[in-house]
């Protein structure tokens, strides 16, 4: 058995976890609790698989510079 999170968005299913597993199954879906419509933008970024990359770019280092001058 096998279980991840994921988010409903009224059409489909996103998962938030990444599967490496591509194998078939069988899933039950048990809805948790309803979304606040402010909260939604962000839930919907962070199930982006690169939605926080820009954490490892090293042009985004220039504005750490930049507070370490003042």
């Amino acid at each position: 058995m096998l279980a991840v999170k994921g988010i409903y968005d009224g059409k489909s299913v996103k998962l938030l976890d990444k599967l490496t597993d591509r194998r078939k199954y069988k899933v039950g879906v048990t809805f948790l609790e309803e979304i606040e419509p402010a909260d939604e933008d962000l839930r919907d970024f962070t199930s982006q698989t690169s939605g926080l990359a820009f954490w490892n770019d090293k042009r985004e280092d220039i504005y750490q510079d930049f507070l370490k001058q003042k």
